[in-house]
């Protein structure tokens, strides 16, 4: 005959106690690192396929596209340089009016180009870097295209009409 010996409370809460003891750091330390990460991760520039391409003037940019929502607002946000050949072309899906830009956490100075239907709408030339809010503010009359480029890197105006294809081959 064996005898089997019920937990009490106070067993209970002892082990209750010890498994604390050992789940509690390894969470705390669990929650440090996701958050070390996730805010890396936020901080870093994206840098998206090259897809398109911009004849202007003899000049030839090699464009990154941004269309999905989380592209659109990180754009060129954190990117410390940006070689004077290429270029962010942000498709917005459908046309917009007063269309806003800023340059929040953008690091380099841009032209920003707004775009209908291959046509430059409005051109903000040399919009400054802005590291902290509020930043300004930069509004296109209309646009279902915006194109930011290199500042003072080609002499883009009201009006002209752009061509911008697509690369056979993305880059």
């Amino acid at each position: 005959m064996q005898l089997v010996k019920i937990p009490t409370t106070i067993d209970l809460y002892a082990a209750a106690y010890k498994l604390l003891n050992i789940l509690g750091p390894i969470a705390g330390i669990s929650i440090i690192v996701a958050s070390t990460t996730i805010a890396y991760l936020q901080t870093r520039p994206q840098h998206l396929p090259i897809t398109q391409m911009l004849t202007y003037n003899n000049r030839t940019f090699k464009l990154e596209v941004a269309t999905t929502p989380v592209e659109l607002e990180k754009g060129l946000k954190f990117r410390n340089h940006l070689p004077g050949d290429r270029g962010m072309l942000f498709n917005l899906g459908k046309e917009y009016k007063n269309v806003p830009f800023w340059m929040e956490q953008v690091k380099i100075p841009l032209d920003i180009i707004f775009i209908k239907d291959s046509m430059v709408t409005t051109v903000i030339y040399n919009a400054p870097p802005c590291a902290k809010n509020p930043c300004p503010i930069y509004k296109g009359s209309v646009a279902t295209q915006v194109l930011e480029l290199p500042s003072g890197t080609v002499k883009i105006q009201i009006g002209d009409k752009l061509n911008i294809q697509p690369l056979s081959v993305p880059y």
